[in-house]
């Protein structure tokens, strides 16, 4: 088995759509019993992730805790024949964090968000330990609908530290602007963030001929484009060379009413995993009482 860190980076923050509801669009059904934003957690147990990490600011994230919880089984290991089966059973914890008040409203669009919880796994575990800081991250999008069963044949593939992996669709993935699973290396987060902030406009016009600070501010329109930056924009320097490239069978991109309603009139689904894959899992709190697990 690999021992690649794998994390997984949900992203739901600055998530846009055009569904016009009160409820979250994560919330979605794809199945009975199972929401999109389910569907990315066991996609990434799938996968291989050790940790999960769902990017979501305070507001969402209480919501998006109680459907998910906070750890999930791996699927490979839950029903593994052994003569002592809960026993090899390995969980996955799942961890929340919010985009950063310095970028709201300036860097936030829903592509930083994927580069805040690559950077966010990355700092928790580094301050923990160097040995446990994550080596690659898969990226999963809840409203991107396809086969993620399928997914557990790429297992290793997907944990080669070495080189990305990248589902797609007729030839097309998340450099495409598809909100398609991806994988990224430390060193891709860093050239796209990088990207990200030389491409972007700020606050003030560049100084003038013979001044040494800027003085003239942007129009309001004008001021913080990366707010408005698509996939294309944010992860345009993500490595390809020798990437895995993996055209899937079908899919549907379900941020949109259309979409979402041509996928439930398709003849495809995703299936509803077992219950104990999906329902919410939370720690005991300290101090418990005899008998709560």
């Amino acid at each position: 088995m690999s021992r690649t860190h794998l994390a997984g980076i949900i992203p739901i923050a600055n998530l846009k759509t055009d569904f016009d509801i009160s409820t979250p669009e994560v919330l979605l059904p794809i199945n009975a019993g199972f929401t999109a934003i389910q569907k990315s957690v066991f996609e990434c147990a799938l996968a291989g992730c050790r940790t999960i990490w769902i990017v979501a600011n305070d507001d969402l994230a209480p919501i998006i805790r109680n459907i998910v919880g906070e750890w999930v089984y791996d699927p490979v290991y839950y029903s593994r024949p052994s003569k002592f089966n809960s026993e090899q059973r390995k969980e996955i914890p799942i961890y929340y964090v919010p985009i950063h008040p310095k970028d709201r409203d300036r860097r936030d669009s829903y592509g930083w968000s994927v580069l805040y919880g690559v950077y966010s796994a990355w700092r928790v575990a580094n301050n923990i330990s160097k040995w446990i800081s994550p080596e690659k991250y898969y990226i999963s999008f809840p409203l991107g609908a396809y086969d993620i069963y399928q997914i557990r044949q790429y297992r290793r593939l997907i944990s080669d530290s070495e080189n990305n992996f990248f589902l797609m669709f007729n030839g097309a993935g998340v450099k495409e602007n598809k909100p398609i699973a991806f994988t990224m290396t430390g060193e891709d987060f860093k050239k796209c963030r990088r990207s990200v902030n030389k491409k972007t406009t700020k606050e003030f016009l560049p100084p003038g001929t013979g001044q040494q600070y800027p003085s003239e501010k942007l129009p309001l329109e004008e001021r913080w484009s990366a707010r408005y930056f698509d996939f294309k924009d944010v992860f345009g320097e993500i490595g390809e060379e020798k990437a895995t490239k993996v055209d899937l069978d079908w899919y549907y991109d379900i941020s949109s009413w259309r979409g979402y309603r041509n996928f439930l009139a398709s003849n495809f689904s995703i299936e509803t995993p077992p219950e104990a894959l999906t329902k919410p899992h939370k720690h005991a709190k300290l101090p418990y009482e005899e008998g709560e697990k």
